[in-house]
């Protein structure tokens, strides 16, 4: 990860620059997105979750577990893996839910974290 690298995003009217490794997890409401980082603060974005994800791209450890969270693999305490279901627990004590279609792939690229 380059550690100077910034995302920019407006909040509140006002610019914001967060570098990736202090986001633990993104999540869609709607046509917005929220923000969870690691100094315990929420930051709501009026743009949609697609244009973080390709923001993102260049990041190997974000991840989309399901059409409205994308989490940083960096900050996962722990998994529960079953046959059609999963969860990731973060460092920050959410527990997410990962689509039963996005397992397999969460799987593969989890292992190479």
């Amino acid at each position: 990860m380059n550690p100077s690298f910034t995302l920019r995003f407006l909040s509140g009217g006002k610019s914001k620059y967060i570098r990736p490794e202090e986001i633990i997890f993104l999540e869609s409401k709607i046509n917005y997105t929220i923000l969870y980082l690691t100094n315990g603060r929420t930051l709501l974005s009026a743009r949609n979750l697609q244009v973080y994800e390709n923001k993102l791209v260049g990041f190997s450890n974000f991840f989309r577990i399901h059409r409205g969270v994308i989490i940083n693999m960096l900050h996962i305490e722990k998994i529960k893996l079953e046959k059609f279901t999963g969860s990731v627990y973060l460092n920050s004590g959410e527990e997410l839910c990962i689509s039963r279609r996005r397992i397999k792939d969460f799987e593969a690229k989890y292992k190479q974290i």
